[in-house]
């Protein structure tokens, strides 16, 4: 048994690392790419070039030349949020065709970087979203220490906007439905019975669950993000619950599955719910669906019996400070780690107070997050440090408002504020060669 454990970790080792938001523009050892994911508009039977840039990163005493594989690939998203990369995931909204590049197989020096030129070439009668990835690859991978070899490649996600009009948003809630606690007799909930490090699926049954999926049913891709609302028998709002998912960004025929969890005990009584989306679009659309469910005398008095108050503010950040040294002419990207340690979902909205940092050096991927229990997320922003930025320190403060899933008293939420002070030292120039 032992070791087949040992035989399934090194598998688990020598997985590709195919994530597009997450992953730090350094973060495949000896190789970057840059952008993880950009957007292309381009009209009805026209074309539009674009570029995407892969470095050496490996710059020490030791290191030697990278041989880098670029290929074009489809690539498709699970209800669940799973990417699926290559060519049995080929779909009708494919990009693959419309796009020639410059490059297929090159060798990179220590510290040298590649600029690929691309060009998209849409059809007369395309409409909408497409979409597209360049999967990037170390022809030359090193050994593991155990004699493993492990492949190093990571995706550049491209996605074409085919701009014929103003389109508006449409979506749908095809399924909904609600799950009540599983609680035994003697089962204790405590925050420390359920956290695991890394863990990314709550599997907790001794809470409320609510989960929805969402459906793009129209031609453009749009972000969502999910609330439940939980009222009395009188329409007198009771609780609330974010929903969370592995992926906000729906592409065209695709669906979601949001979930929301809430640890906190309910009362009994007779309760309406109200599922409700935001589309983060330009014409902010919203979608709801309503449900109703009981509570009974019973389950509630075992629900109340076994809830512990610890699985409250269970909130970790990382780093505490988001401190950066580089120098002008530098575009990387930098992240912060949120875990959620609790029972419940929790839902995180972030804007950046520049104060010393010269206004577009810093600007973030994305302005919210949500986290089920036993959660962690990255939050990425990108840093563009200018060539003529002069050497010093520049500092700003991350702002963060964090709702958590539970009771409201007299309507409000549960809401906590914290704060991520950001400093960016800029260092003298340095020259890096280039190789084109």
């Amino acid at each position: 048994m032992k070791r087949n454990s040992q035989i399934i970790h090194w598998i688990t080792v020598a997985l590709l690392l195919c994530i597009f938001p997450v992953l730090s523009i350094d973060a495949v050892a000896g190789m970057a790419v840059s952008p993880l994911q950009q957007w292309v508009t381009v009209k009805p039977g026209k074309q539009t070039p674009f570029s995407l840039t892969v470095t050496n990163t490996d710059r020490g005493p030791e290191t030697r030349d990278c041989i880098v594989n670029v290929s074009l690939v489809d690539f498709t998203v699970s209800p669940q949020g799973k990417l699926s990369f290559g060519a049995d995931f080929k779909h009708s909204r494919s990009a693959v065709e419309w796009i020639n590049f410059n490059a297929g197989e090159f060798v990179l020096e220590p510290g040298q970087s590649k600029e690929i030129n691309a060009m998209v070439s849409a059809p007369v009668n395309a409409d909408g979203d497409y979409w597209a990835a360049f999967m990037v690859r170390l022809v030359n991978p090193e050994n593991h220490e155990k004699g493993v070899r492990i492949n190093l490649q990571t995706a550049s996600g491209v996605f074409v906007h085919v701009a014929r009009r103003n389109y508006i948003e449409r979506a749908s809630i095809i399924d909904a439905y609600v799950a009540m606690p599983e609680i035994e007799q003697q089962e204790i909930l405590t925050e420390e019975s359920v956290w695991q490090e890394d863990v990314q699926e709550d599997e907790n049954k001794g809470a409320f669950r609510v989960s929805a999926e969402l459906k793009n049913d129209g031609l453009v891709a749009f972000l969502a993000s999910g609330k439940a609302f939980l009222y009395s028998d009188s329409w007198r709002r009771s609780a609330s619950i974010p929903l969370y998912t592995s992926r906000r960004r729906i592409f065209p025929g695709h669906s979601r599955l949001f979930t929301g969890v809430m640890s906190q005990p309910l009362p009994p009584g007779q309760y309406k719910m109200r599922v409700f989306f935001d589309l983060d679009s330009k014409y902010g659309r919203k979608v709801t669906r309503d449900m109703e469910f009981s509570v009974s005398e019973e389950l509630s008095r075992r629900w109340v019996e076994n809830f512990k108050d610890s699985d409250i503010q269970a909130l970790e950040f990382e780093p505490k400070e988001l401190s950066l040294n580089l120098t002008p002419g530098r575009f990387t990207t930098a992240q912060f780690v949120v875990a959620n340690r609790g029972l419940s979902t929790v839902s995180i909205r972030y804007r950046l107070e520049e104060e010393e940092l010269p206004k577009g050096w810093l600007e973030l991927e994305s302005d919210e997050l949500a986290l089920g229990p036993n959660m962690r997320r990255s939050a990425v922003c990108s840093v563009r440090i200018p060539l003529d930025a002069q050497p010093g320190q520049y500092k700003g403060t991350l702002h963060m408002e964090v709702e958590r899933s539970g009771l409201e008293v007299d309507g409000k939420s549960n809401v906590e504020r914290h704060k991520i002070p950001v400093s960016v030292a800029v260092n003298k120039a340095v020259r890096i060669a280039a190789h084109k």
